[in-house]
């Protein structure tokens, strides 16, 4: 797989990712910090931005398109610059596959890559999240080493999530 910071001439094909989401009945897009209901060249220069120098609440955090035979198959957020209170709500990564590429593997490739990242930066561990109902999220994450520390609804009114540890 390749990944890759998104350009502005992505647009086209960002756009059709949205658009099968929104097909497939999903309006939440994981991953993609707001890229649906921003501005194309404003979310492109946030994602440059969080990458080179970061953000003051946010710290510095990556945001790569992947790609498997230039066809983009999902969004994977890395956020190596948390800060304790932000890694417990949010998780250190995040990861969204489109829906036509969906139960063929390519999540737990992402998470692996985003794991490497992870230690290159110099994290020990990370904290991963999902939806107690996104089994196929829970299951990716346990296949790449997760360990179940706790399930709350203090994030998300009412839907359960589930927080995993993976030490890396």
């Amino acid at each position: 797989m390749i990944y890759r910071l998104p350009e502005i001439s992505d647009k086209n094909i960002l756009q059709e990712y949205v658009q099968e989401h929104y097909d497939n009945n999903e309006t939440s897009i994981s991953a993609s910090l707001g890229l649906s209901f921003s501005e194309y060249p404003d979310w492109v220069e946030k994602i440059q931005k969080n990458a080179l120098i970061g953000d003051e609440i946010w710290g510095k955090s990556l945001l790569y398109l992947c790609f498997d035979n230039n066809k983009l198959i999902g969004l994977l957020s890395i956020r190596y610059d948390f800060s304790e209170s932000l890694t417990k709500k949010y998780g250190d990564i995040g990861y969204g596959v489109r829906p036509s590429e969906r139960n063929k593997g390519y999540a737990t490739i992402m998470l692996r890559y985003a794991l490497s990242v992870c230690r290159e930066r110099g994290k020990d561990k990370v904290i991963l999240g999902c939806y107690k109902d996104n089994v196929a999220s829970a299951a990716t994450i346990q296949k790449n080493g997760g360990i179940l520390m706790e399930e709350n609804d203090n994030y998300n009114e009412g839907k359960i999530s589930q927080y995993y540890l993976i030490n890396l």
